[in-house]
């Protein structure tokens, strides 16, 4: 049993208050049902327990504000019993938390935008193992995240597009032994309406050049992040 509940309330017209609970499971076998062991096929799944509430404001008819606080609780983590190597325990292990921040929609009629920006905090509620300590961060969860893109209509034809995305520090794994230093990168686009129905597109991925590193599987596998590059498209509409 799943179970989910929600409700929403509109004080005035253009605001809409929500709040909801939810509580979801993952089982053994993984979500592509591949890690399921002689070891691990008798423990009850992962419980995932989540309350957040949050808000839309509609600034205007094509302009909205939405925000949202979070907690995310994970539990029946599965860790070696310190007494039986053979044996798994199940215990509650990880909580994620945070503020989201979102504006999308169109400021005047030729100019457009969506940004956001996320506060999380993500830490073992408990000891893991010797490497997974009480109170360490959670892998790859920078705690401050933002990003801007704007497109302004520049003629009937023509569209430019730019943006930022920013991440923060984070740490490879949950030994919190490698950071993953933080980043800022910018991207831009060009949108050419050739017909009605063709339009081009280029897109500059990078446009600085920034060396950055944008995720990692471990300590030692991490994966740096695409230089400048040039990507151009064409699309049509039936």
């Amino acid at each position: 049993v799943s179970p989910r509940a929600g409700l929403i309330v509109k004080p005035v017209q253009p605001l809409s208050i929500y709040g909801n609970v939810s509580l979801a499971y993952l089982p053994r076998a993984g979500e592509q049902l591949a890690s399921l062991s002689v070891t691990n096929r008798t423990l009850e799944p992962e419980k995932f327990t989540n309350y957040e509430m949050g808000a839309k404001w509609d600034l205007s008819p094509s302009l909205a504000f939405t925000t949202a606080v979070y907690r995310l609780d994970r539990g029946n983590v599965a860790v070696p019993d310190p007494l039986d190597a053979t044996r798994s325990l199940l215990v509650d292990g990880q909580r994620s938390q945070g503020l989201e921040l979102e504006l999308v929609g169109a400021v005047t009629r030729r100019w457009s935008i969506a940004g956001g920006y996320a506060f999380q905090d993500g830490f073992l509620t408990r000891t893991l193992s010797a490497t997974a300590l009480q109170g360490a961060a959670l892998a790859m969860l920078p705690r401050h995240a933002v990003s801007f893109w704007n497109k302004v209509v520049l003629t009937r034809q023509l569209e430019a597009g730019f943006g930022i995305i920013h991440r923060g520090d984070s740490f490879t794994s949950v030994d919190n032994s490698v950071r993953l230093p933080g980043y800022t990168k910018a991207d831009a686009a060009l949108f050419y309406n050739v017909t009605p129905r063709v339009r081009a597109q280029l897109n500059v991925d990078n446009v600085l050049d920034t060396v950055y590193f944008p995720m990692a599987h471990n300590n030692t596998n991490i994966t740096p992040g695409t230089p400048r590059a040039l990507r151009l498209s064409l699309t049509t509409r039936f």
